[in-house]
């Protein structure tokens, strides 16, 4: 499998936004593995054909499709055509892009992924004009972190933010019911706070009343905000990050999975291998 990545961060080290293509993958039927991460997926089929499965539904594929994941939503591609070339292009980017930074303007954008329609697919209407549009866009999101000319950041965040807006107003695909309850920019800077200090921390054995007191609420309080506006809770989001980071020293270095594990805020192996299976569906070894 081939991974080209790029990246955009946040300034202090945390990666908000990736682009990628997967491709030079083994075709032919796939088992299903969970995977989690913290970040929602908006992607695109370049070349190739084959099926995902989603939540125990399948969506087949081929080129030009697009497709869009919360981060609380588990998928897999199963099924890869042999007949065509495979690849893949994929945008990475944490819920917090869209709510951090002293705003709320947004907030507004997560209805996509929290407050769905009955219309809502994974696999975006293919008949629908504005498709081709984002796809287009995704494209172009990949060319400004490649080419990172002169204010290529805010480039590639209003790609993102356009993409996602078309999403929300050109498909139906928003429960327009309900009454959303405002939120302050001061609760989101709160929630970033305490982000941070779990982006920072990963190797310290840290509490949720430690993390809720750096966003300055009570645990409970900040649990329901943190899951509202990330779509995960505070400690799979920690787990899923410990795992990223011990899956960074697998690649790059020559240490022992003990001391990975202990590097990454594990306090045992077998609480390390267990949360690396359930984050990755596979063992460190396999990486």
């Amino acid at each position: 499998m081939r991974f080209n990545e790029m990246s955009l961060g946040d300034g202090a080290g945390t990666s908000l936004l990736k682009v990628f293509h997967s491709s030079k993958v083994k075709t032919g039927k796939r088992a299903f593995w969970e995977h989690h991460h913290t970040a929602c997926e908006l992607s695109t089929i370049c070349s190739g054909a084959g099926r995902y499965t989603v939540s125990g539904k399948e969506y087949a594929f081929h080129e030009g499709d697009v497709f869009l994941f919360g981060s609380h939503e588990v998928h897999c591609i199963t099924d890869i055509s042999p007949e065509f070339p495979f690849d893949l292009l994929n945008i990475q980017f944490e819920p917090r892009i869209l709510w951090g930074g002293n705003g709320t303007f947004g907030v507004k954008l997560l209805q996509i992924f929290f407050h769905r329609s009955n219309l809502f697919e994974n696999r975006i209407q293919r008949d629908n004009p504005a498709t081709k549009q984002i796809r287009d866009k995704i494209f172009s999101l990949e060319k400004e972190l490649a080419e990172r000319k002169f204010g290529y950041e805010i480039k590639a965040k209003t790609l993102l933010f356009d993409m996602l807006l078309s999403l929300s107003r050109d498909y139906g695909y928003i429960d327009a019911t309900g009454n959303r309850e405002p939120v302050s920019a001061d609760v989101l800077n709160q929630l970033e706070h305490a982000a941070n200090f779990m982006d920072e921390n990963l190797e310290q054995e840290i509490t949720l009343e430690e993390i809720a007191k750096h966003a300055a609420m009570n645990k409970t309080y900040f649990s329901t905000m943190f899951k509202r506006f990330n779509g995960i809770s505070p400690w799979d989001y920690i787990t899923i990050k410990r795992v990223e980071k011990a899956v960074a020293l697998i690649k790059t270095t020559s240490l022992s999975k003990l001391e990975i594990a202990q590097r990454c805020g594990f306090n045992s192996s077998s609480n390390f291998y267990k949360a690396f299976h359930k984050v990755t569906g596979h063992s460190p070894g396999e990486i």
